[in-house]
Protein backbone atom coordinates (compact mmCIF):
# COMPACT_ATOMS: atom_id res chain seq x y z
CA UNK A 1 0.00 0.00 0.00
CA UNK A 2 1.40 3.11 -0.45
CA UNK A 3 1.80 5.29 2.99
CA UNK A 4 -1.47 8.02 2.75
CA UNK A 5 -3.57 4.30 1.79
CA UNK A 6 -1.81 2.60 4.53
CA UNK A 7 -2.89 5.77 6.83
CA UNK A 8 -6.55 5.53 5.91
CA UNK A 9 -6.45 1.11 6.52
CA UNK A 10 -5.35 2.21 9.89
CA UNK A 11 -7.65 5.11 10.51
CA UNK A 12 -10.47 2.42 9.40
CA UNK A 13 -9.72 0.02 11.52
CA UNK A 14 -9.88 2.19 14.78
CA UNK A 15 -12.80 3.64 13.56
CA UNK A 16 -14.71 0.55 12.80
CA UNK A 17 -14.38 -0.77 16.49
CA UNK A 18 -15.42 2.67 17.48
CA UNK A 19 -18.48 2.11 15.41
CA UNK A 20 -18.99 -1.04 17.07
CA UNK A 21 -19.50 0.42 20.48
CA UNK A 22 -21.30 3.59 19.44
CA UNK A 23 -23.93 1.28 17.57
CA UNK A 24 -23.99 -1.80 20.00
CA UNK A 25 -23.69 -0.07 23.72
CA UNK A 26 -24.42 3.19 22.60
CA UNK A 27 -21.59 4.51 24.34
CA UNK A 28 -18.40 6.18 23.35
CA UNK A 29 -15.04 5.69 25.30
CA UNK A 30 -12.81 8.70 25.50
CA UNK A 31 -9.09 8.77 27.33
CA UNK A 32 -7.33 11.64 26.90
CA UNK A 33 -4.60 13.55 29.59
CA UNK A 34 -5.46 10.91 31.89
CA UNK A 35 -9.27 11.38 32.18
CA UNK A 36 -11.05 8.27 31.11
CA UNK A 37 -14.95 8.42 30.19
CA UNK A 38 -17.70 6.87 28.33
CA UNK A 39 -20.51 9.07 27.16
CA UNK A 40 -23.87 8.32 26.08
CA UNK A 41 -23.93 8.17 22.11
CA UNK A 42 -27.50 8.61 21.31
CA UNK A 43 -27.60 9.41 17.38
CA UNK A 44 -28.56 8.19 14.26
CA UNK A 45 -25.69 7.12 11.78
CA UNK A 46 -26.26 7.73 8.16
CA UNK A 47 -23.43 5.54 6.36
CA UNK A 48 -22.65 4.78 2.64
CA UNK A 49 -20.16 2.88 1.35
CA UNK A 50 -19.01 1.94 -2.21
CA UNK A 51 -18.15 -1.31 -3.61
CA UNK A 52 -14.99 -2.46 -4.31
CA UNK A 53 -12.76 -2.00 -7.47
CA UNK A 54 -15.60 0.78 -8.21
CA UNK A 55 -18.35 -1.50 -9.20
CA UNK A 56 -21.15 -3.62 -7.40
CA UNK A 57 -20.73 -7.39 -8.63
CA UNK A 58 -24.09 -9.10 -8.20
CA UNK A 59 -22.73 -12.12 -8.09
CA UNK A 60 -21.53 -11.05 -4.42
CA UNK A 61 -22.94 -10.40 -1.30
CA UNK A 62 -23.60 -6.52 0.13
CA UNK A 63 -20.71 -7.84 2.80
CA UNK A 64 -18.35 -9.17 0.01
CA UNK A 65 -18.92 -5.91 -2.26
CA UNK A 66 -18.49 -3.13 0.62
CA UNK A 67 -16.24 -5.32 2.74
CA UNK A 68 -17.66 -4.67 5.84
CA UNK A 69 -17.82 -7.22 8.87
CA UNK A 70 -21.56 -8.59 9.25
CA UNK A 71 -21.13 -7.41 12.77
CA UNK A 72 -21.03 -4.18 12.15
CA UNK A 73 -23.36 -4.03 9.32
CA UNK A 74 -25.97 -5.87 11.22
CA UNK A 75 -26.04 -2.40 13.61
CA UNK A 76 -27.87 -0.67 10.73
CA UNK A 77 -31.48 -0.88 10.70
CA UNK A 78 -31.75 -0.28 6.55
CA UNK A 79 -30.11 -1.14 4.06
CA UNK A 80 -30.30 0.05 0.63
CA UNK A 81 -28.62 -0.84 -2.53
CA UNK A 82 -28.52 2.66 -5.35
CA UNK A 83 -26.97 0.84 -8.20
CA UNK A 84 -25.85 2.79 -11.41
CA UNK A 85 -26.49 1.20 -14.55
CA UNK A 86 -23.84 1.27 -16.93
CA UNK A 87 -25.15 3.50 -19.98
CA UNK A 88 -22.65 4.70 -22.14
CA UNK A 89 -24.83 7.58 -23.59
CA UNK A 90 -26.47 8.82 -19.87
CA UNK A 91 -23.28 8.42 -18.82
CA UNK A 92 -21.85 10.49 -21.60
CA UNK A 93 -24.39 13.39 -21.13
CA UNK A 94 -24.02 13.66 -17.56
CA UNK A 95 -20.22 14.27 -18.02
CA UNK A 96 -20.94 16.60 -21.02
CA UNK A 97 -23.11 18.31 -18.60
CA UNK A 98 -21.16 18.75 -15.43
CA UNK A 99 -17.71 19.64 -17.59
CA UNK A 100 -19.93 22.09 -19.56
CA UNK A 101 -21.01 23.61 -15.40
CA UNK A 102 -16.95 24.99 -15.56
CA UNK A 103 -16.59 26.01 -18.90
CA UNK A 104 -19.76 28.29 -19.26
CA UNK A 105 -18.38 29.60 -23.03
CA UNK A 106 -19.01 25.73 -24.10
CA UNK A 107 -22.08 24.89 -22.26
CA UNK A 108 -24.02 22.10 -23.37
CA UNK A 109 -27.69 22.19 -22.45
CA UNK A 110 -28.62 18.56 -21.14
CA UNK A 111 -32.53 18.09 -20.96
CA UNK A 112 -33.34 16.59 -17.17
CA UNK A 113 -34.77 13.07 -17.52
CA UNK A 114 -38.43 14.66 -15.58
CA UNK A 115 -39.91 17.77 -15.97
CA UNK A 116 -38.87 20.06 -13.28
CA UNK A 117 -42.42 21.38 -12.70
CA UNK A 118 -43.95 17.73 -13.17
CA UNK A 119 -41.26 16.91 -10.12
CA UNK A 120 -42.37 19.57 -7.95
CA UNK A 121 -45.94 18.95 -8.07
CA UNK A 122 -45.17 14.98 -7.71
CA UNK A 123 -42.95 15.63 -4.27
CA UNK A 124 -45.85 18.30 -3.09
CA UNK A 125 -48.44 15.77 -3.78
CA UNK A 126 -46.55 13.40 -2.03
CA UNK A 127 -45.81 15.77 1.02
CA UNK A 128 -49.59 16.16 1.31
CA UNK A 129 -51.00 12.93 0.57
CA UNK A 130 -48.02 10.33 1.02
CA UNK A 131 -47.45 8.99 5.23
CA UNK A 132 -46.36 5.81 5.14
CA UNK A 133 -45.59 3.93 8.48
CA UNK A 134 -43.59 1.27 9.32
CA UNK A 135 -45.35 -2.36 10.36
CA UNK A 136 -43.89 -4.52 12.97
CA UNK A 137 -42.45 -7.29 10.31
CA UNK A 138 -40.72 -4.17 8.63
Amino acid sequence: FPIEEYAVLVTFLQTRSILHEAMEQQTVSIAKAGIIASLNARTSILASANPLESRYNPILSVVENIKLPPTLLSRFDLIYLILDSPNADQDRKLAEHLVGLYHADDTIVVEPPMNTDLLRDYIDYAREHVHPILSDEA
